[in-house]
């Protein structure tokens, strides 16, 4: 029966004893015969608007990015992480790193909030960066990851009240530094958390860097003075500060609408990829601005030249393999890089690394910087996305030998760097400093049963600054193989950081790496990086494998994570 009945109890007159009570249906259908054409036109657009909004919101969450992966999937099923069988322990090593990242956060807060540094011995604070917050920023993500939503928004309190139009005075902010940390670090913290005022403020830091790109050739300046609102000009970048920029600004091109950002950056990597090189798919650190050519210093996958080769893959991955530039100019370089510059120690087989070349690409330097550790995780990502599986055996025994350069000294921490003898007994003296000739070998003494056992020896500078490189690979690698040695690996590392840096107001960088002096030790420095990325990756290590899964996101060179593009061709 379509009609309520209602027996009515009231017998006057204006009340009928049977009432006829109209379903919502016929209110509907009555209302919508009294409107006039006009108004149905305008209601059955409103209707069709909502629906279709709702509807697209529904395929986004159900049918999202990684449904429509182009490729091979890159990280491992979920069924393969559980049956690892690690997951109580995996829940209370996570506990203990988002601990130590609230420790750190604590004690910035308390001594250094809104300064770019704390320094975590003294309990000062420094501005090295120029004033903004740095710290704050680049850790705001990760408080976000880790579910510490009370000190994420602490921090964006203080953001949203900071004018990056100003920086100290006289201060030259470094332009790549700004981008990767502060630019990224607001991107990522948006697209968590969809707080727009963070978009805001990231536009912000995006325009008054800026400048920078403004040069006769684009290339762009490695300082830009943000009081006076203009770059200072210089002759030279390198390589790194002019080609790891581009994701930041692809992503602000991206969620402002505008394809400026983009267009500016984009046109570095063509230059670059048009340039004279010494051999195919290697770059000179060195870039002359006012050409564009790169004209002088060393080849390396380390310091200055390192975030320029882990971009191209990057870059294809985060435009959904649609510019197939990027896929290029990577493969040409990967293939350069395994021809030219992959040696292994001549103790252990099964130790490789990547040493450097000069810039004829004709001298062999055999040192292996921690900074170059992010290479295997970068071969790994790439072995998958293009399907090289001969990378993925390279990035193995690269991450083992990254892993040895914690594992064999006395604290159980990495050195900035160490060193390898070819089979003539010739190499680096033990005593190079990063200030020396890197390609002056010399004649060795016999090796020690140390360097036999360990299969490299050590130089100058052995301090741990609390990098993230290693753990990068190793988070990487356990994601994409699913070896559940690589988690055993990255919480070996964590207890020696733990246990040699942590202060009572947060972790210092350590002097030298095979001294087990304990506090002495400490520098009284903690990067911005160690919130960024070290204990990220530690933590994203220990997490379920679609979690910020590399499938759905990019990770920049600071582990800020962007969301692949939903427009490949923006």
């Amino acid at each position: 029966m379509s009609s309520k009945i209602t027996i009515g109890s009231d017998t006057s007159d204006d009340q009928p004893l049977l009432y006829v009570q109209p379903t919502w249906s016929s209110r509907l259908r009555t209302r919508w015969r009294r409107m006039d054409r006009c108004t149905r036109v305008v209601s059955v657009l409103l209707f069709a608007i909502i629906s279709s909004a709702v509807l697209a919101r529904v395929l986004i969450e159900v049918l999202d990015s990684a449904d429509y992966w182009p490729g091979p999937r890159v990280t491992i099923p979920s069924e393969r992480d559980r049956e690892n069988d690690t997951a109580h322990s995996d829940e209370e090593r996570r506990e203990v790193i988002k601990a130590a990242m609230k420790h750190a956060w604590d004690g910035y807060h308390t001594y250094a909030f809104g300064s770019d540094e704390l320094q975590p011995v003294t309990n000062k604070s420094n501005n090295k960066w120029g004033g903004w917050g740095v710290t704050l920023i680049d850790a705001l993500d990760t408080l976000y990851i880790m579910g510490l939503h009370k000190e994420f928004n602490q921090g964006v309190t203080h953001v949203t009240s900071v004018d990056f139009s100003k920086a100290q005075s006289e201060f030259k902010t470094p332009f790549f530094e700004m981008v990767i940390r502060s630019l990224a670090g607001l991107l990522a913290a948006y697209e968590m958390s969809l707080d727009r005022r963070l978009l805001a403020k990231a536009q912000e830091v995006g325009d008054v860097l800026f400048p920078a790109f403004n040069t006769s050739t684009g290339i762009p300046y490695p300082r830009v003075d943000v009081n006076a609102g203009k770059a200072i000009p210089s002759d030279r970048v390198c390589l790194a500060e002019a080609g790891t920029v581009q994701l930041e600004y692809w992503k602000l091109s991206e969620l402002t609408g505008d394809p400026k950002y983009h267009e500016a950056a984009q046109r570095v990597v063509d230059l670059l990829d048009d340039a004279k090189k010494p051999y195919p798919g290697l770059y000179p650190i060195w870039i002359d601005i006012n050409s564009a050519e790169l004209v002088s210093g060393k080849i390396t996958f380390g310091g200055q030249g390192d975030s320029w080769y882990e971009y191209m893959i990057k870059q294809y991955v985060f435009s959904r393999h649609s510019n197939d530039q990027y896929r290029r100019m990577y493969e040409e370089s990967i293939d350069a890089m395994k021809e030219k510059m992959v040696q292994k120690s001549i103790y252990d087989p099964n130790m490789y690394y990547v040493g450097d070349l000069d810039s004829t690409a004709k001298k062999f330097s055999p040192m292996y910087q921690h900074l170059t550790c992010f290479v295997p995780g970068m071969l790994a990502l790439g072995s998958k996305v293009l399907d090289r599986p001969d990378d993925l055996e390279l990035a193995k025994s690269l991450t083992y030998t990254c892993f040895k350069m914690y594992n064999t000294t006395a604290t159980g921490l990495g050195p900035e760097y160490v060193l390898f003898r070819d089979s003539y007994d010739k190499g680096l003296s033990p005593s190079y400093s990063d200030d020396r000739d890197e390609f002056a070998i010399a004649q060795l003494p016999g090796a020690s049963d140390k360097e036999k056992k360990d299969g490299f020896y050590l130089g100058g500078n052995k301090g741990y600054i609390l990098r993230p490189e290693t753990l990068e690979s190793i988070m990487i690698m356990y994601r994409i193989t699913g070896d559940p040695v690589y988690k055993e690996w990255g919480w070996e590392i964590f207890k020696a950081i733990d246990k040699w840096t942590r202060t009572k107001s947060a972790f210092s960088a350590y002097r030298d790496v095979t001294s087990t002096q304990g506090s002495p030790q400490w520098t009284d420095s903690m990067e911005s990086f160690f919130l960024a990325e070290t204990l990220k990756y530690l933590y994203l290590l220990f997490s379920p494998v679609d979690y910020y899964s590399l499938d759905e996101y990019v990770f920049n060179t600071e582990a800020h994570p962007f969301k692949i593009l939903q427009t490949p061709n923006l």
